[in-house]
C-alpha cells in the first residue's frame, strides 16, 4: 500500500474513532441539543428553542460549593431576562450524584430555572465540560457567545447582541 492511500485511511478512520464530544462545544459554534425529562418530571427539548431566543446552559453538581454560590446570580438573571425571552436550563452532570440529592440541591438552593439530570454523562461530555459549574450562553440562533466558569453580568448591550436578528 502506497503513502497517500494508507494517509487518506488514517484520516478516515480518525474521523470515524473521534470521540462525539469534539462537535460543537465552543465560543462561535451551535448549542448540540439534547432532550430528557427535567427534575420536576416535565420533558424537555433544547432543540424547541434553539434558533428561538437566547439560551443560558448551567452545569452544575449537588456537591459543588461554587454551584451553590452561583444559583443566587443567575436567579437574579433569570427575573431580569427569562420574562425578555431568555430561556435557562440547568443540567446536573450526574457524576458522583442522584436525582434525589439534585432534587435536594435545586429546593434548597431555590433554584428557580429547570433542571435536567444527565446521569448518562452524554450532554456534559457533548459540551466538553472540565468542570463545575459551567455555563454557556447562545444568542437566539443557537450560536454559542459566552462560556466560562460562572455567571456573566450581561448587560443590555449584551442582552439586544443575544436577540438581534
Amino acid at each position: 500500500m502506497g503513502r497517500k492511500p494508507l494517509k487518506t485511511l488514517l484520516l478516515v478512520a480518525m474521523l470515524l474513532f473521534l470521540p462525539c464530544s469534539l462537535m460543537a462545544t465552543q465560543e462561535g459554534q451551535r448549542l448540540i441539543p439534547f432532550k430528557g425529562v427535567d427534575l420536576a418530571g416535565q420533558p424537555f427539548d433544547l432543540q424547541q428553542t434553539i434558533g428561538n431566543k437566547p439560551i443560558m446552559l448551567i452545569f452544575w453538581a449537588s456537591w459543588c460549593p461554587t454551584c451553590k454560590t452561583e444559583v443566587p446570580k443567575i436567579n437574579q438573571l433569570v427575573a431580569k431576562f427569562r420574562d425578555r425571552g431568555m430561556d435557562f436550563v440547568a443540567v446536573n452532570v450526574g457524576y458522583n450524584d442522584s436525582v434525589e440529592r439534585a432534587q435536594a440541591f435545586a429546593q434548597k438552593t431555590g433554584m428557580n430555572y429547570p433542571a435536567f439530570f444527565d446521569g448518562s454523562g452524554v450532554v456534559s461530555e457533548q459540551y466538553q465540560l472540565l468542570g463545575v459549574p459551567t455555563i454557556i450562553i447562545a444568542d437566539k440562533h443557537g450560536v454559542i457567545r459566552f462560556r466560562n466558569f460562572s455567571a456573566p453580568d450581561i448587560s443590555e448591550a449584551n442582552f439586544a447582541l443575544l436577540t438581534a436578528d
